[in-house]
Formats: C-alpha cells, structure tokens, sequence
C-alpha cells in the first residue's frame, strides 16, 4: 500500500505516502550521513522515550540513513528535539491557547536564524515580526528568503553576526581599510613636539572651553 488518505477535522481530507512509499521514490532525499542520521533518531527516541506522540513518521532506516517525515506532539522542554536546532524532517506541533507566551518563550531561547508565522492576519504576523528577534522573518512561507538575490541572508546573536547575498554579502566578506594621510589639515598641532605659538592656542582653547 503506498498512500494512506486521512480526514481532517472540518471540511479536507489529506493523502499521505507510506514510509514504504516514500523509500521507494527518488525524490525523497536520505539524511546526509552515518552520524547526523544517528544525531536525528535519537531526537525521535529520546521525545518518545520522554512522553511524545508520534503523530506522523518515526519510521527509520539505518542501511539507508532514512527518516521518514515525522510530526511529533506532546512534546515537553526536557526533550532534546526542543533545545536543538533539528537539521531533518521532524516538526515538533506544541499547540498554544496565549499568544504572549508563544512569545516569551521565542524571547527566553536562543534567537534562531528563521522565524515563520503562518496566518492570514497581517496584523497577527506584525505582532510577531516586532516582538521577536530573528534572523530573517517568513510569513506564509518558508525557506524562499534565502533565495531572494537583494534580501540579507544571516543570523543575529546566538544564529551568528552577518549577513550574505547581493550588497551586504559583498560588504561582509570584504575588509573596508581606512587610509588617512596628513598633508594639508592642523592635526599635525596634535602631536609633539609642541611649539610656544601651538602652547598658547593650547591654553587659548581652554580658557575658552573653561
């Protein structure tokens, strides 16, 4: 059986490829190597192991570094899946009733290097975008800002300094020398040797300043 189709509460009903389905097809990507595919299991088993629900996925091969896309519920801050940067098809759902504490909670971690808000409230998206720090900001979208030639593409803070693409990517990998050579100004007054007529403008500015 390749496809599972599962109504949704309200008015859509989705279809969702099996893990067997999503092996067998090339255009689902395996993780990169031996030891991230390890690193991204025991997110899944360590949130298991911890009280999660598996809503979707879990399903894992070793011989092929596959994981299979996962949505994981219930999930708690001991678990490691909450305190790390994922790097692999799991989507931890936590579900909010206050979204000032949604909030707080971005504020309390480390800032990441993407926020994305899905809503149709330009005005819920505004209240997000100004009360948060990130490093970039999509909203009902996800990932296509990297893509945009003429945006800046970088972290703040905790998600690293900087920024590449277009201007600010040359700005960024280039070192900006300042060259400043005396030829025509006063500020060889400002060094010594000092002479009796730079001594009296000296205490000329003081008593002014004075």
């Amino acid at each position: 059986m390749g496809q599972v189709s599962v109504k949704m509460p309200g008015q859509f009903s989705v279809t969702i490829n099996t893990p067997e389905a999503q092996k067998a097809t090339p255009d689902y990507c395996r993780i990169v190597n031996e030891r991230h595919f390890d690193r991204v299991r025991n997110l899944i088993e360590d949130a298991r192991a911890k009280g999660a629900s598996i809503l979707q996925g879990g399903q894992t091969d070793a011989a092929q570094n596959f994981v299979a896309p996962t949505l994981i519920s219930e999930v708690s801050d001991d678990m490691e899946i909450t305190q790390e940067e994922l790097f692999g098809p799991i989507l931890p759902i936590i579900e909010y009733v206050d979204l000032d504490k949604v909030i707080d909670k971005i504020n309390a971690n480390p800032k990441p290097l993407a926020l994305y808000i899905f809503d149709k409230s330009k005005g819920f998206a505004d209240q997000i975008i100004t009360r948060t720090s990130s490093g970039a900001v999509g909203v009902n979208l996800t990932v296509v800002h990297f893509l945009h030639p003429n945006l800046p593409f970088g972290g703040v803070n905790n998600s690293r300094i900087g920024a590449a693409h277009g201007e600010y990517g040359f700005k960024a990998f280039s070192h900006e020398k300042a060259v400043l050579e005396e030829k025509h100004s006063i500020t060889h007054m400002l060094f010594p040797p000092y002479t009796g007529f730079v001594r009296r403008l000296i205490n000329i500015v003081v008593r002014v300043l004075g």
